[in-house]
């Protein structure tokens, strides 16, 4: 019966685990993907609302990024670069911070 209670305890952990640091990376490829295909349909939209829509992907995705730290510029499309960090704290035996970027200048 110990035995059974301590592999169960033991799944949990590694799935909790798992999903700590698993969501991170989950939010920066899902914000990548929106991210660019919101900038491919925008081609006509003002510096504004292309900024407004960024802001609006940033706070579904409760990624921490403030508004300075988004780089929108337009030449024949909107390019956009922004990065961020976000730690992942493991019962404060393990810490790790993962460095997150993102260019769309250099996306075909």
């Amino acid at each position: 019966m110990v035995k059974y209670i301590v592999i169960i305890c033991i799944a949990a952990v590694v799935i909790y685990s798992l999903f700590l640091f698993i969501v991170p990376h989950y939010r920066y490829y899902a914000f990548t993907s929106d991210l660019t295909e919101m900038l491919r349909v925008s081609v006509a939209d003002r510096s504004e609302d292309v900024m407004e829509k960024i802001l609006n992907l940033v706070e579904n995705y409760k990624i921490p990024v403030e508004k300075n730290d988004i780089h929108l510029f337009h030449k024949k499309h909107y390019m956009v670069k922004v990065s961020w960090q976000e730690t992942v704290n493991f019962f404060t035996i393990y810490q790790k911070t993962f460095n997150f970027h993102i260019d769309t200048s250099t996306q075909s």
